[in-house]
């Protein structure tokens, strides 16, 4: 049996120390990895690397969710308080190249939330060495083939956020994935003495569905619920579907979602559905008793350490002014509060929040948008196909519909849009979708405790679309490149 050895050193900008710190976090969790030495730990059984990966392989808590802060459905408003951490987060709001100094001087700022950067590569230090070790354990093959596929599944989720936060999208017109630098690649356990250079943002995608096809090829046909806390069957493929999304495959998104949609939860009507408190509800959409909720992990974001109610940040007018009168999402995902300091509240956002939720909904928004592109590309028939699929989605959100009948692939792809950031605001998608739509100008707009209006502008192809890397990850790896700045903004009176 191989065993773990702990280093001192550094990688891919991530201090060993957190590996360290992590070890010995895993020796509380149980007997799987018996303590050989001071630097050892020895693996034992299939069923310890499970538990490895339910402690430490899912994310535990908010890994700092910065990019919530940097779309455009957040909008400044004349909020209730202002608080050191919230002129912490106003530094990223403004789109400030120094964000993460600012937030990282902020005493109020929890540090195990502070740096996404650290955090997610903290769990993909926990999936490496279940993948690396698992193998050669004590167990059953089946049991080792389900905790590997939640391994590689998650590194693979891991490491797409990774690269749609710090590097340019995978579909960029103007740019090549093979040249465009991404973020370091660590795929083994054992830490070596050089800090890890950036991959291109094509050898991510490599790595990304290498991982994600082997956990799909080791579930089979097994279908089995294992609950909405691990990865299975349904969860895996609509990962897949989603990476390949942003890749522009679409036939390998239809292929993921058609299998993930055989077995995931049907879409949840609406039109009959009621928050069990309308202040703090606890069956919110992003929410472990949301029925259409196929998987969760992270603890809460938005209603958490960012939260929107009651500060100088809240929904923006142009997002709430998408849902019409009869859309039920409206009072269920938003809710006009009738304060002036907060127009809306978000109950989907409610208090059993977790960070990450993935849902039904979203494979009806994955497959239309492959659709789509196949009609694009001279399929005629997948325009009915994405049609259907967008007509059944929205059924469900509306007290009354009628199904909308479209000609023109322009007018449908601007429909498609408009549905996917009315669904899923607030779960994380919209930032990463703006990267990958062409990273358009867009505003944000910051009302200060006087009432003065100030506006900052994210500029067309602005260097924040590449989110920078944090101070710590650079001191750390002498081999990480930092991504283009752009110059303090100072914005405009309004």
């Amino acid at each position: 049996m191989k065993k773990i050895r702990r280093r001192r050193q550094l990688r891919g900008g991530l201090c060993v120390v957190c590996l360290l710190t992590l070890n010995m976090t895993l020796a509380s969790c149980g007997d799987f990895l018996k303590e050989v030495s001071q630097d050892e730990f020895e693996p034992k059984t299939s069923s310890s690397f499970q538990e490895l990966m339910n402690g430490e392989g899912y994310i535990n808590s908010s890994t700092d969710p910065i990019t919530y802060m940097m779309d455009d459905d957040v909008q400044g408003c004349k909020g209730s308080k202002w608080s050191e951490t919230l002129s912490a987060r106003q530094s990223i709001f403004e789109w400030q190249p120094d964000y993460w100094q600012v937030e990282n001087d902020c005493s109020t700022i929890f540090d195990n939330i502070k740096n996404s950067y650290r955090n997610l590569y903290k769990t993909i230090a926990a999936c490496n060495i279940i993948i690396e070790n698992l193998p050669g354990s004590e167990g059953t093959q089946s049991q080792k083939d389900i905790t590997m596929a939640e391994a590689k599944t998650m590194r693979a989720f891991y490491y797409w956020r990774l690269v749609n936060t710090y590097a340019l999208p995978y579909n960029d017109r103007q740019t090549s994935p093979e040249t465009n630098l991404g973020v370091p690649l660590i795929t083994e356990s054992e830490v070596m003495d050089v800090g890890t250079p950036r991959a291109t943002v094509a050898e991510v995608y490599r790595q990304i569905v290498q991982d994600i096809e082997d956990a799909c090829r080791l579930y089979g046909d097994d279908t089995t619920d294992r609950g909405i806390y691990r990865i299975n069957y349904t969860s895996a493929h609509l990962l897949a579907s989603r990476i390949y999304l942003f890749m522009e495959q679409w036939d390998k998104v239809l292929e993921h979602a058609n299998k993930a949609l055989a077995t995931a939860p049907p879409l949840v009507s609406l039109k009959n559905y009621n928050l069990d408190n309308a202040m703090s509800p606890t069956n919110g959409v992003i929410s472990k008793r949301f029925p259409e909720t196929i998987f969760i992990c992270g603890m809460k974001a938005m209603s958490g350490d960012f939260s929107l109610t009651g500060t100088p940040f809240g929904v923006s007018k142009e997002l709430a002014n998408l849902y019409d009168t009869m859309d039920r999402r409206m009072n269920i995902y938003l809710v006009a509060s009738g304060y002036d300091y907060y127009p809306y509240r978000i109950p989907k956002n409610c208090a059993d929040e977790h960070e990450f939720t993935w849902r039904t909904a979203e494979l009806y928004l994955n497959r239309a948008e492959a659709y789509l592109n196949l009609w694009r590309n001279g399929d005629g028939n997948a325009a009915q196909k994405a049609l259907d699929d967008l007509n059944t989605l929205r059924e469900s959100r509306y007290r009354t519909y009628k199904n909308v009948e479209l000609t023109n692939i322009d007018d449908l792809q601007e429909l498609l849009r408009a549905e996917r950031r009315r669904e899923l605001c607030f779960e994380g998608f919209r930032f990463f979708d703006l990267k990958r739509y062409g990273m358009p100008s867009i505003e944000h707009v910051l009302v200060a405790e006087s009432g003065a209006r100030t506006r900052f502008v994210l500029e067309e192809r602005d260097p924040m679309y590449c989110v920078p890397f944090p101070d710590n990850a650079l001191d750390h790896n002498e081999n990480l490149v930092q991504n283009p700045l752009c110059n303090h903004r100072t914005g405009t009176a309004l």
